[in-house]
């Protein structure tokens, strides 16, 4: 069963559960989805790209770099984040594609 240790393991589906609780949030699962297309992003940009001011997205991002969720590179003066979960992508694009197919289902009720 390919779910088994999360099924069995309270210690594994608390951490899970917290990962999914971080990303509860709509400004920092807008930015999981920034760097999910971009790969990395400086501050700067992803403010620009989620037109949000800097102190929200840093303090989205200090949240989300606590979980372990992105990594961070500082160059000079300027710091820059990736995703530091190597299938988390796959999650937002399954997190996608369920959601499309939810709110299609949602219209056709109507």
């Amino acid at each position: 069963m390919p779910f088994e240790r999360l099924a069995n393991d309270l210690a594994v589906a608390e951490h899970r559960a917290h990962v999914l609780k971080a990303l509860g949030n709509p400004v920092r699962l807008r930015i999981a989805a920034q760097l999910a297309d971009a790969k990395e992003l400086s501050v700067g940009e992803l403010c620009k790209a989620l037109d949000l001011p800097q102190a929200r997205v840093s303090q989205a991002l200090g949240t989300l770099r606590l979980m372990g969720i992105v990594a961070p590179r500082r160059e000079g003066n300027f710091h820059f984040y990736s995703l530091a979960m190597p299938h988390l992508e796959d999650l937002l694009f399954c997190l996608s594609r369920s959601c499309d197919v939810a709110d299609s289902k949602i219209r056709q009720a109507r």
